[in-house]
């Protein structure tokens, strides 16, 4: 589907603000991270602004995703589907070594089932 100029810049907005929030950042730390402005972050979340090349590989990296998941609006099922690993991944990350344990004898039970 081919998008307008605001309804680009709204939704790529909206990518990078769920990507902020999952990693837990506030839009001060992103922007300190990006070495940008927290008005440069608030306005690219909210579709006002476009950042410049610069910011954007620098959110793309900060945000520990690749460029191109900033891009997808959920038209791309392999894109979605590797969304989906790396919040897994980023879940599994932060627990204990006991519970990445029962995870393994979890998901092997269910793939065995």
């Amino acid at each position: 589907m081919i998008y307008s100029e605001k309804e680009t810049m709204k939704k790529f907005g909206e990518n990078v603000k769920r990507y902020r929030t999952s990693l837990g950042l506030t839009q001060e730390k992103l922007a300190e991270l990006c070495d940008c402005s927290s008005q440069t972050i608030s306005g690219t979340e909210t579709g006002y602004s476009f950042p410049s090349s610069k910011v954007l590989f620098k959110l793309a990296e900060n945000l520990h995703i690749p460029l191109m998941y900033l891009f997808n609006f959920g038209e791309d099922p392999v894109i979605s589907n590797k969304e989906e690993d790396f919040a897994i991944l980023k879940y599994i990350s932060e627990l204990s070594v006991n519970k990445k344990k029962t995870i393994i004898k979890i998901i092997k039970a269910i793939s065995e089932a």
